[in-house]
């Protein structure tokens, strides 16, 4: 099944209003934190369910407890939480979750699309050895993920490739198991519920529907984030977007709004192209209205009768572990263009580029790598599950000493653009803020704290950088990595930001107003500008990479691996010797190589003096102002809160000037 475009579509536009989802639920984690109808974030005094048979007193649930915004909200998603048996299942899962669940949100969502497929009469109770392949149009995969799996047969990537990709280990035979552990719970909460278990399912034993339905959540069901990008729910939403298929160069991408939200409603424009006879759709069934609305945007211009794709996973990862991840969760094998080209795209190319030090014996250097990996894995786990960003910092910055600084050495050497070096860059980003924020917590007052504060968000506005920079560059070579390049221009720009309010904290001047040579600064370019956007496009990096030449040895200050780094934005100080394998001419003079040029000097530190710091503001600000461009494409929202935010700060900083 495939989704194609009606009408010629221009780069950012909206394909599809706002679709609402069939069925959706909140993670585990974020049941306390966002109202489970409408997917807000809860007030002070939340709601609880409304249960017909009891008042309402959150302690008579089983945790997680689902919690609404109000009366309204309760009202319409309580009825639902009993009568599909998800109440049942909550207290079930807490006295002994089934094997391999760590989270019961998709069995959740699978009992409710159960309740809503019998409701509309979409699917009767099926046969042990029957296969149905959809359900209202959506594929199930169970042939696939069940039949294939107790044949044991074996995946075309190997187990390691799939722990590599990071799904926890799962080999084929444990999501086998996983499946029919989870199926038999589903159909234990739903038998407690007699009202809505049908007789010819009470007679049986087994509990194929539920593996049928859960199956379908498995290959249907996306992640569903907040405005912050943090996923809070997963959601299965009708064939005008599930049958929207996978591409690792996609020309669209999606976003979610609530139902409270103002926004230009889109007619539908992309159809879709079914095999003949083959039913589909869910047709005008009753919906509430509520749950997290899912609109698709271009990101690319699309013409009519051509495919709309979307990526079904992250797209700066390696090409071999996109396919494993893509087959392990959906068993099919990407053939899309990025995949398939020989030779490699530049962007696949540079996700697994090694600088120096390639051994002549492949598995020795497969092996290095894999050591390699494991031990970010374990530097990384120091910050995500123990909480301990100090000890994430030294190992991660001893690691990248060692595998990317150059050097000479016979072992290999990731690349700057090596996908481990752009997690490497994103965990300290983020770590040396926190190590920061928790210092200036403790007391700012104290001057050896403050200033060891600002040397520690100084690092952080660094890795941010140089990790905007990087992506940008790949982005230069593969458009599809808009989103990704937007969310790390916002993410430095606000870094930035942060470290020039920190600075004038440390200092008893007054900045005075900049400017910027080439219409650039926020205050002096309209967010109603009719540039043409790739003009605006090349005038912001262009100011930015000049800008970051007169900050960064303040920024790389505190880590020798940074001080190795000439210019985080303009990688031309590279060499290219290894580009001429599969880069055009044209292509090699735009983009950087992998060898890094011999004796390349460190930078020397300088002072942060009111100058860096004022050139400090004025990056931050294009930065910002770069990213929400970028994300206009993605999203369709509009860049002027950051213009706004950033002349805030601007007239805070030099003093309403």
């Amino acid at each position: 099944m495939e989704m194609r475009a009606v009408e010629d579509i221009a780069i950012g536009e909206d394909l599809t209003p706002a679709l609402p989802p069939l069925a959706f639920v909140l993670l585990e984690t974020a049941v306390s934190s966002y109202c489970s109808a409408c997917f807000s974030i809860l007030p002070p005094q939340p709601f609880p369910p409304l249960n017909p048979n009891s008042r309402p007193n959150c302690s008579h649930f089983p945790s997680p407890t689902p919690l609404y915004c109000s009366v309204n909200c309760s009202s319409i998603d309580s009825p639902l939480h009993f009568s599909s048996g998800e109440l049942r299942l909550l207290s079930l899962f807490r006295q002994s979750p089934p094997f391999a669940w760590e989270d019961s949100s998709d069995l959740r969502l699978s009992l409710r699309l159960i309740h809503l497929f019998q409701k509309i009469e979409k699917i009767e109770c099926p046969e042990a050895s029957e296969i149905i392949e959809r359900i209202g149009g959506l594929m199930t995969n169970r042939e696939k993920l069940i039949f294939e799996e107790s044949r044991n047969s074996k995946s075309k990537f190997s187990d390691e490739n799939l722990r590599d990709c990071g799904d926890s280990g799962e080999n084929s035979e444990n999501v086998y198991q996983k499946i029919r552990s989870g199926a038999k719970m589903m159909a234990e909460a739903r038998r407690a519920s007699t009202d809505h278990y049908v007789n010819a399912e009470k007679k049986r034993d087994d509990f194929v529907l539920e593996e049928m339905v859960l199956c379908l959540v498995l290959t249907n069901a996306v992640e569903v984030q907040d405005k912050n990008g943090c996923t809070i729910g997963i959601a299965v939403y009708d064939t005008a977007f599930s049958w929207i298929n996978h591409s690792c160069s996609p020309n669209s991408c999606y976003r979610f709004v609530s139902r409270l939200e103002n926004h230009q409603q889109s007619s539908l424009r992309i159809a879709s192209y079914a095999t003949s006879g083959c039913r589909h759709g869910y047709g005008d069934i009753e919906r509430n209205g509520y749950g997290p609305r899912v609109i698709v945007r271009s990101i690319k211009a699309v013409q009519k009768g051509e495919e709309v794709t979307i990526a079904y996973t992250d797209l700066l990862q390696p090409k071999e572990m996109r396919r494993a991840q893509l087959w392990f969760k959906y068993r099919f094998s990407c053939s899309c263009p990025r995949c398939v080209v020989v030779p490699t795209t530049y962007v696949d190319y540079a996700l697994q580029a090694l600088s120096v030090g390639c051994t002549d014996n492949q598995d020795s250097s497969d092996s290095e790598i894999e050591k390699l990996m494991q031990s970010f894995d374990d530097a990384t786990n120091d910050y995500l599950s123990l909480g301990d960003a100090e000890s994430c910092c030294k190992k991660l910055e001893h690691l990248i000493d060692e595998s990317i600084k150059p050097k000479e050495t016979k072992s290999p050497q990731l690349h700057l653009f090596h996908y481990l070096s752009l997690n490497a860059y994103t965990t300290l980003a983020s770590s040396y803020k926190v190590r920061a924020s928790d210092l200036s917590a403790l007391n700012y007052e104290v001057e050896k704290h403050k200033l060891e504060a600002f040397d520690l968000y100084k690092t952080s506005a660094a890795y941010s950088l140089l990790l905007a920079g990087v992506t940008h560059h790949l982005f230069m070579s593969e458009s599809a990595l808009v989103a990704s390049g937007s969310n790390f221009w916002i993410n430095a720009g606000e870094s930035l930001l942060n470290l020039a309010k920190n600075s004038m904290r440390n200092s008893n001047s007054t900045l005075k107003p900049g400017k910027c040579s080439d219409y650039c600064l926020v205050d002096t370019l309209e967010p109603n500008s009719t540039m043409q956007l790739e003009e605006i496009k090349s005038r912001f990096f262009n100011c930015i990479a000049n800008m970051t030449l007169k900050v960064w040895s303040v920024l790389a200050s505190e880590s020798s691996f940074l001080r190795s780094i000439q210019n985080p934005i303009d990688f031309t100080w590279l060499a290219s010797s290894e580009t001429s394998m599969i880069l055009s001419a044209e292509e090699e003079s735009r983009l950087a190589g992998f060898v890094l040029k011999k004796g390349s000097p460190s930078l020397e530190a300088s002072e942060c003096d009111d100058q860096v710091r004022m050139n400090l503001v004025m990056l931050s600000g294009h930065c910002l102002r770069y990213g929400a461009i970028l994300s206009s494409i993605c999203y369709g929202l509009s860049d002027e809160m950051y213009y706004n935010r950033t002349l805030e700060v601007l007239k805070e900083l030099y003093g309403n000037k």
